[in-house]
């Protein structure tokens, strides 16, 4: 019985490239064209290094299919792959078993969506080791395949084989609270809970399960402080979560942890900072702008204010806590020649209170710049057309709505009826109302407004009350 002791990151992947190679010595034009091919698809030109692989009188060798199996893997070529691995049983009919090989025969078609097929392989294997169990593990969880995932997971320790980092952090993307839990009862026993890959799965794990104030917030922080070296990863983890939970005191207090201790932050950093500021319900408008304002002194001299994402948070943000719409526009300039339905969104939705006029010019340049709206974007807009309150307007953005098919749209409807009764149009909110196939509290409640905001509250319950929910 073989038992495999915890192996570290580097020894991982010496396995995965050095595990069972060929008997045979290479000669040196095979080395070569290894060379050749590793470099070709370390710069990405997959196809460059398949033509190569395929010219007449090309020596070929079990590490220059691994090489090509493993960038297909890489780029999720699916179709490469399969032709690679016909070539291989074609020019090989008799090539005795090679666990090297099949090893990233089974990484490919599990990361390329072929998991029927990988599992196949798997099975068919007569020898296996511990990076055949965690390829295909590794590709359940990619696509999401949390039963899978976790039962193979069962299997390879009922087949006495210690998981890597990389098995543990598979299984944990896709674990719920409770097989989360056991797995991480298994880390502590073998050691693996302060591995970095680990400890970061564990960290996304309870964030995801996070029970404001509860257990799960005291795991994150038992997880983290338990880490001797966390990456930036880590961190982010830890702010995404506390995020998600809207947290708002916990992000600050992880955040000004990092600038403290010289860490550094990146583009995701700022997201979860900025968008925990947006969903703070405890702070003051005074106090949210001086911390906005400072978010956004770091992003600039951190030169990540031309980041789209980034950019657009800090205008949401202003927007949300009051700021000056100037500041919003002047952050919407920084993103000129990067911009897209996101970030024109965002400065739409800033405008759409408070200058509905400049938001409706702001949605025809959107339009201008080649960008299509999306449902989000028609939403805001019709905000705006209902504070300008005029029909003209409202009945474009109609017409663009149905022509990018979604009339269907029941948030959409619902905002057509507001905005047409907010400009007086009851007949035609009638109409919309009418027309949806199926209506919620907010499409009655706002047919119901759309009347009574011009004085014909009983004209609403005509309209309502006898279609829907006839008297005894």
């Amino acid at each position: 019985m073989l038992l495999f002791r915890p192996t570290s990151r580097a020894s991982f992947f010496r396995a995965l490239t050095t595990a069972i190679l060929p008997s045979a010595s290479v000669n040196s034009e095979t080395t070569n064209i290894l060379d050749r091919l590793r470099l070709l698809c370390n710069r990405g030109h997959i196809q460059e290094a398949i033509c190569l692989f395929y010219t007449p009188n090309i020596p070929h060798s079990h590490q220059t299919y691994a090489t090509l199996f493993q960038a297909c893997a890489h780029h999720g070529y699916l179709h490469q792959g399969q032709e690679l691995h016909h070539h291989l049983l074609t020019h090989n009919p008799k090539a005795p078993f090679d666990l090297y090989v099949t090893n990233h025969l089974i990484n490919m078609y599990a990361k390329c969506g072929s998991l029927d097929y990988a599992h196949h392989l798997f099975e068919e294997m007569p020898h296996r080791n511990i990076v055949s169990w965690t390829g295909l593990i590794s590709g359940y969880a990619q696509h999401g395949k949390a039963d899978e995932c976790f039962g193979l997971f069962s299997d390879m320790l009922a087949n006495y084989l210690l998981p890597t980092e990389f098995a543990y952090a598979s299984v944990l993307a896709l674990c719920d609270g409770d097989r989360g839990k056991q797995v991480h009862a298994l880390a502590l026993k073998t050691s693996f809970d302060a591995y970095v890959y680990v400890a970061n799965a564990l960290i996304t794990l309870y964030s995801k399960n996070f029970r404001c104030g509860g257990v799960d917030k005291d795991n994150v922080w038992t997880v983290f402080d338990g880490m001797e070296f966390p990456n930036l990863i880590t961190w982010n983890s830890m702010l995404a979560g506390f995020q998600i939970c809207e947290l708002w005191d916990e992000t600050v207090y992880v955040f000004t942890l990092m600038l403290r201790d010289g860490i550094g932050f990146d583009r995701a950093t700022l997201l979860s900072v900025i968008s925990s500021l947006c969903g703070a319900n405890d702070i003051d408008a005074f106090s949210g702008l001086n911390y906005c304002f400072q978010l956004h002194c770091l992003t600039v001299k951190a030169g990540l204010i031309s980041e789209i994402g980034v950019a657009t948070a800090l205008t949401k943000a202003y927007s949300n806590l009051g700021g000056e719409v100037a500041d919003c526009y002047n952050l919407f300039m920084e993103t000129s020649g990067h911009r897209d339905v996101m970030s024109q969104t965002g400065i739409i939705t800033a405008f759409a209170e408070r200058d509905p006029e400049e938001a409706l010019f702001l949605f025809c340049q959107l339009q201008q710049e080649g960008l299509t709206p999306d449902r989000y974007t028609f939403s805001i807009v019709l905000k705006a057309c209902a504070g300008l309150g005029t029909e003209r307007h409202a009945s474009a953005v109609h017409s663009q709505v149905i022509k990018s098919g979604f009339d269907d749209d029941s948030v959409l409807a619902n905002s057509l009826i507001h905005a047409y009764g907010r400009t007086g149009s009851i007949a035609w909110s009638k109409q919309v109302f009418e027309e949806m196939g199926s209506r919620d509290t907010v499409s009655w409640n706002s047919m119901l407004k759309a009347h009574g905001l011009h004085g014909a509250s009983q004209g609403g319950f005509a309209v309502v009350w006898p279609k829907e929910h006839p008297t005894r």
